[in-house]
């Protein structure tokens, strides 16, 4: 009986365990699709959620497709990078300085289009819409950093500062 139980233990591990893809497995799919595709998918989703007229979908389409057109780019952009790096040599601290200054320009960007994004979603959507919208990505948010331990932990601990400090 311990024997069936032990095996069936294993079982269970080894099964969970294979289905868990990593985080880059997920990311180099995502970015394989094309960008029409990433763009009526999301689309489709915000219409479910939101319940978006044609108008809104029309434009909602528009706007999440250059966006996924620009990520591709610049994932393209990155990737090149990466595969013109020689593998096993370590970065001088000029280069490493090069690349934090560098993070932190497209850190700014991002926020910088976070914002004009979410400035656009206001104008295509009305005010309850955009409000359930507001919703959805705070939720998205919380579920993306509670997905990686190391992430989903350092989430946790910054909450529970952001309390202490109120």
């Amino acid at each position: 009986m311990k024997k069936m139980i032990a095996i069936a233990a294993l079982f269970v591990a080894t099964v969970s365990f294979a289905q868990e893809h990593t985080r880059g497995e997920r990311f180099k799919k995502m970015m394989n699709t094309a960008p029409e595709e990433t763009a009526e998918m999301q689309t489709k989703r915000l219409t479910l959620a939101l319940v978006l007229d044609d108008k809104q979908q029309e434009k909602v389409y528009d706007l999440y497709l250059a966006e996924a057109k620009e990520r591709k780019a610049q994932w393209e952009e990155r990737s090149a990078k990466r595969s013109t790096r020689e593998k096993g040599v370590k970065p001088t601290e000029e280069e490493v300085a090069a690349m934090r200054a560098s993070i932190k320009e497209r850190h700014k960007a991002m926020l910088g289009k976070q914002i004009a994004h979410q400035e656009k979603m206001q104008d295509i959507l009305n005010e309850e819409q955009f409000k359930q919208w507001r919703k959805l990505k705070m939720k998205r948010h919380e579920r993306m950093a509670m997905r990686d331990g190391k992430r989903g932990d350092r989430f946790q601990k910054r909450r529970s500062q952001e309390r202490w400090r109120k």
